[in-house]
């Protein structure tokens, strides 16, 4: 009449005589259920086991010093036990003092006598079901301290904190790291977040552990925490999740805290690293600015100079001479501009400005300024274009001119016999220039180290034929840097064909044309001689030679010319010749200077109300670009040294000059 269960149960019996107990083993056995006759109470209680289920006794057997053995039996039993005892009492009426103290120390269920069968089964079977309840309570119990024991042991076994909190955030318990940590385990609770974490931190880490408590998502922060034995902070990377329980609501946290102290001072250090690189860079900067103004300065009052020789002199000798110090000078700042650009590219502050450019132009310009070369060696010039072409493309016109003229140029150097051909062809989506010499050629071997810079294939072509070996190095990241590519192909002794791959966008293929090369070769000479300036210019350099030169070109286009030595001199010389009728038309402005700047002096000027135009004077470094020029009030610039004819042009367009 027992249940059934999966694991048989024993009811241990103690009844009033050996008869009796026969009887209730005969009415109770099952299957299920085994029903055992204990001698007295000691041999009752000797035998529970964790397969007894309960144990009915008779209230006259507790005899003798049954409180003292009962009181035993119940303080050894485990937390989750409950045993469960079916007394079968003598009287209904009164309850005796053993059954009232039993009942008071023990989970007591009282069968009146005489007994009524139905009545006694059900009693047996609601405590082997309570005793069965308890067994299930043992066995959760039993699993959730075997799985945070294992977790302890995991815990401990790691090299890292690892702790738990409660859902108001408490830290109540931490692994052996934690211990070493942070101090014992049992002061963990009292630790705080305050004491644990540096004070520079705690406010940050404090707000990110609100995010997580508020809207429950997992916590990360980063903070240095007080070793409670050295005292010192370290770095930690601090990671908690919850652990919610069956109602959706946070039972738990579970953390870490990875220490990263290593992690933080590599990267402290590869920040100062890196911070020093950026001094180093400005300083560089800097550097090469300076150079460059130091260079340019002097080399445009020689080039200047030897110009204004030049147009004075009528013996042929000495013209000669005069023309060989120009062509050199012009040599040595070709040096300088390619040391500069390869300096700009590796700050990366080389700046690229696309914008639309007319493909006629650019060949015209090209032509124009290579043409002059090739006739010094007595070379042939030649444009070919052997499709239609684009009318115009989207890319940087300076940077396009300065590759193609470093590419012919490099032909030119080494070409001696033949000549020197400038193809385009437009294929796909591309604008394809070939640059095709009938030159000394390069060998397979040599073309690897062709774009290395400060690299020549050959130390005795150096020697040979100059320059610094920059020229292509320079050319293939600009063409890079438009989103293009420099090929070679080339044969030692025969000559070799650079070729330049510029990408075209899909607009930019909508108007094609085949320029005329009559157009593109007869480029008409740009003549100054014909302009006459009708203005007042204030020219402001701290160099006396270049305040001289410029002035000498000015007057001699018709200008009147002012002179300053600074920016200081500059302000003080406009802000008086605002109060007369007549006042500076353009002012041209060194960038360069001691007390007061160009850059300074440009913004003084635009301050009190100076409208008239500002030409800047720089050495094209990368500290003067046009663009800071354009910001501090400037119309326009001019690089050093100083080209007299394109001077005489930008005055004129400035002031509304006319040819005579």
């Amino acid at each position: 009449m027992i249940p059934d269960s999966e694991t048989p149960q024993r009811l241990l019996v103690l009844a009033p005589t050996a008869k009796d107990a026969s009887l209730t083993q005969r009415l109770l056995e099952s299957p299920t259920v085994h029903v055992t006759a204990c001698q007295d109470l000691p041999d009752l209680l000797d035998q529970i086991a964790p397969t007894v289920g309960a144990a009915l006794i008779a209230e006259e057997r507790l005899t003798g010093e049954w409180r003292s053995t009962i009181g035993r039996f119940l303080d050894q039993q485990p937390a989750w036990s409950d045993f469960p005892f079916l007394v079968l009492t003598t009287r209904d009426e009164v309850t005796s003092a053993p059954l009232e103290y039993l009942q008071h120390v023990a989970n007591v269920t009282r069968i009146s006598r005489p007994v009524r069968i139905r009545t006694l089964i059900s009693n047996v079977e609601s405590c082997l079901r309570d005793r069965q309840r308890q067994r299930t309570v043992r066995d959760l119990l039993e699993s959730v301290e075997d799985r945070e024991r294992r977790f302890r042991e995991l815990a401990d076994s790691m090299p890292i904190i690892v702790f738990t909190m409660t859902p108001g955030g408490e830290i109540d318990y931490g692994n052996q790291q934690a211990s070493e940590s942070l101090g014992p385990e049992p002061n963990l609770g009292r630790v705080g977040l305050r004491r644990m974490i540096h004070a520079a931190d705690y406010r940050d880490a404090l707000w990110s552990w609100k995010q997580a408590m508020n809207t429950g998502k997992d916590f990360q922060a980063e903070f240095r925490i007080r070793n409670e034995r050295t005292g010192q902070f370290r770095w930690h990377l601090s990671r908690a999740v919850p652990i919610r329980d069956h109602t959706g609501g946070i039972a738990r946290w579970y953390g870490t805290c990875t220490d990263i102290d290593a992690q933080k001072r590599h990267q402290q250090h590869l920040n100062a690293a890196l911070e020093q690189a950026a001094l180093a860079s400005v300083s560089k900067s800097e550097f090469i600015a300076n150079m460059s103004h130091e260079i340019r300065t002097p080399m445009t009052a020689v080039l200047g100079y030897v110009e204004l020789l030049e147009s004075l002199e009528k013996d042929s000798e000495k013209l000669g001479y005069l023309q060989t110090i120009h062509r050199n000078g012009v040599f040595l700042i070709d040096i300088i501009n390619d040391i500069l650009d390869l300096s700009k590219i590796e700050a990366g502050k080389l700046d690229i400005s696309v914008q639309d450019v007319d493909t006629h132009t650019v060949l015209q310009d090209v032509y124009a300024m290579m043409r002059g070369r090739a006739e010094e060696k007595s070379l042939k010039f030649d444009i070919q274009v052997s499709t239609k072409i684009p009318r115009e493309i989207r890319t940087d016109p300076k940077r396009l001119r300065q590759i193609l003229i470093n590419l012919i140029g490099n032909a030119i150097k080494f070409t001696h016999h033949g000549g020197v051909t400038l193809s385009l062809a437009f294929q796909g989506n591309e604008l394809i220039y070939e640059v095709i010499d009938t030159g000394i050629g390069i060998s397979s071997n040599d073309q690897s180290r062709l774009f290395q810079a400060f690299s020549q294939v050959d130390a005795s072509a150096g020697r040979e034929y100059g320059g610094t070996g920059l020229g292509l190095a320079i050319s293939r990241r600009l063409a890079h840097m438009l989103k293009g590519e420099i090929e070679v192909e080339s044969m030692s002794q025969r000559g070799s064909c650079f070729r330049l791959r510029i990408h075209v966008v899909e607009s930019d293929r909508s108007d094609l044309i085949a320029p005329g090369l009559e157009s593109v070769v007869q480029v008409p000479e740009q003549r100054t001689q014909d302009i006459t300036l009708c203005c007042r210019v204030l020219v402001v350099d701290d160099r006396r030679d270049i305040r001289q030169l410029a002035g000498h070109l000015l007057r001699r286009a018709g200008a009147e010319v002012d002179f300053a030595e600074d920016g200081l001199q500059c302000s003080d010389a406009v802000r008086q010749s605002l109060g007369f009728p007549v006042r500076y038309d353009l002012v041209l402005l060194d960038m360069q200077m001691p007390r007061m700047d160009g850059y300074r002096a440009a913004a003084n000027l635009r301050e009190m109300g100076f409208s008239q135009p500002i030409i800047a004077l720089t050495a094209d470094a990368i500290q003067g670009d046009m663009d800071r020029c354009i910001a501090s009030g400037c119309n326009s610039y001019l690089s050093k040294p100083i080209d007299a004819e394109e001077l005489i042009r930008v005055v004129a367009a400035f002031t509304n000059s006319t040819p005579m």
